[in-house]
């Protein structure tokens, strides 16, 4: 990077904020501290420039995973952890491409539904609450929350543990797909509180949106909002790259 220097209204304008904006950025350690000049205005050079940029792509959400990890990346980025920050960004784009693979998942559940094709309600998969939490990655509260609200029902086995069957598990995929979409539980419970229903009706599903929005345009969506991060993750790791070998 050159010596060119920028003052903060200068760089607020170069990277469309305001100038507010870049003193939040500096104290929220998005981006290095700035120099200071005998009257104590702030020196911002190229280097700075970078990482507004670079912040600027990374942190705009809503997230389709921990935004945590992301604001951690924009840091060490801003503290010169070059090959930590790199790190975090490919593990942004992978937990993005797991999040979509568990999304495609989720659709080809309700294309068999549709066909009426339900997995099988008495072959058991998973004897443990934490078990299934793991498998379709939701927190154990999460699931104690749609069990309660009435969501799903588990039946427990001879032994007296939880016995998630296939269709257990694949109801749990839907729903965590369908909250993700950005329905509510009380909209969820009008469709599933009615197992046999929705194993013998699963267009009943159709009936989900509340504001006249097509089922299969809110999932789609959905999958749009993740190829969005996905392409957003690749950028931040060619920046990454970029400023690591000057180009």
């Amino acid at each position: 990077m050159n010596n060119k220097t920028y003052s903060t209204k200068e760089i607020a304008k170069i990277s469309g904020v305001h100038a507010n904006t870049v003193r939040l950025y500096e104290a929220w350690g998005f981006i290095a501290k700035a120099a200071r000049l005998n009257n104590n205005y702030r020196v911002f050079n190229d280097d700075h420039l970078y990482q507004m940029n670079l912040a600027r792509v990374a942190l705009p959400g809503p997230y389709p995973l921990d935004g945590k990890l992301v604001q951690q990346l924009v840091k060490e980025f801003a503290l010169y952890n070059i090959a930590g920050s790199l790190v975090l960004a490919r593990e942004y784009l992978n937990r993005v491409d797991a999040e979509k693979q568990r999304a495609l998942q989720a659709l080809a559940i309700l294309d068999q539904w549709f066909e009426k094709k339900t997995g099988d309600k008495n072959l058991i998969v998973l004897t443990s609450r934490k078990q299934a939490a793991r498998e379709i990655n939701v927190s154990i509260d999460s699931l104690r929350t749609w069990e309660r609200n009435g969501l799903f029902v588990i039946a427990k086995d001879c032994k007296g543990r939880m016995a998630y069957s296939e269709w257990d598990l694949e109801k749990i995929k839907v729903i965590r797909l369908l909250r993700n979409c950005g329905y509510s539980l009380s909209s969820l419970l009008r469709v599933f509180a009615d197992e046999k229903n929705l194993k013998e009706k699963p267009s009943l599903l159709m009936l989900l949106p509340d504001d006249n929005a097509d089922f299969c345009y809110v999932t789609d969506l959905y999958l749009q909002f993740l190829e969005q991060h996905r392409e957003r993750a690749r950028k931040l790791i060619a920046l990454i790259d970029a400023f690591e070998t000057g180009g």
